[in-house]
């Protein structure tokens, strides 16, 4: 296979679900933690995130009277990203919803984690999307 031949569609490699226990509330019948399945996002999806975390306003006074500032806030980003990237449970499940008194995935999420087992979900959604893939590869190569 020449150089260029490894980039074709047929030839990439593509990102599999990853599992992990971001809480250890959760257990099966055994007492084991329950893992959770995390699930890359489109590229298309990412940028609808992206666009969801940013507001832009309008400058009203100063020297830049009449321009927009644009703010994003990367703590909603990765917030959605977390929730959209949770494959199991399904956070969309009404009946799962329902249980804990929540309407919507995100606000679910919110009351079945505490805020370090968002941090743990948030971390396994970045790995899912690519984002430590290359960190892991680097403490991997140190080790070898």
């Amino acid at each position: 296979m020449s150089n260029l031949a490894a980039f074709f569609a047929h030839n990439k490699k593509q990102n599999g679900n990853i599992k992990r226990v971001v809480s250890k509330k959760f257990e099966d019948e055994q007492g084991n933690p329950i893992e959770w399945e995390f699930a890359p996002i489109t590229p298309e999806r990412d940028a609808e995130l992206k666009s969801d975390s940013t507001k832009r306003s309008m400058i009203t006074q100063g020297k830049r009277k009449g321009q927009f500032n644009t703010d994003f806030d990367h703590f909603k980003y990765q917030r959605l990203l977390t929730v959209e990237s949770i494959v199991y449970p399904n956070l969309n499940d009404k009946e799962l919803q329902d249980s804990y008194g929540a309407m919507g995935a995100d606000q679910l999420l919110g009351k079945m984690l505490t805020i370090g087992e968002i941090a743990n979900a948030a971390a396994a959604a970045q790995e899912a999307n690519g984002y430590e893939a290359e960190l892991e590869d680097m403490v991997e190569e140190v080790k070898n």
